[in-house]
């Protein structure tokens, strides 16, 4: 019992705001991502996947997933105009890092900015 709240105790510590924050924002998402490419584009590995490129994937998906869902609840101006087939996390992926290599909205938060990323790579025209 003791090692059980021992280890709640240390999962509160690792969430609190001042150990997230360095995990967060544009610059740390873009770190995230870049690392997941070679995956996404089925270059040669060494290794395997690292906590944060997971952590770029689940929140990438998250994103994805949730505005897709969300979207035909949208007006127009809101809506993002995703192609018929499906849009898979990897492409989802590279529009982020695409994005945020070049946007200078770095300190915004990381799961904007995802949203941000993916509706730059499906507008509606």
């Amino acid at each position: 019992m003791k090692t059980l709240l021992m280890a709640v105790a240390l999962v509160g510590m690792l969430c609190s705001g001042s150990v997230i924050a360095g995990l967060t924002g544009g610059n740390a998402l873009l770190a995230q991502c870049q690392g997941v490419l070679p995956y996404v584009t089925g270059d040669e590995i060494k290794g395997g996947p690292t906590v944060a490129e997971g952590m770029c994937v689940g929140l990438v998906e998250g994103v994805l997933k949730t505005m897709q869902s969300l979207n035909s609840h949208l007006p127009i101006e809101f809506k993002t105009c995703f192609p018929e087939r499906p849009v898979t996390v990897g492409e989802a992926v590279q529009a982020v890092v695409d994005y945020l290599r070049a946007t200078e909205l770095k300190d915004t938060d990381d799961a904007t900015l995802a949203m941000f990323a993916i509706q730059d790579a499906y507008p509606c025209k």
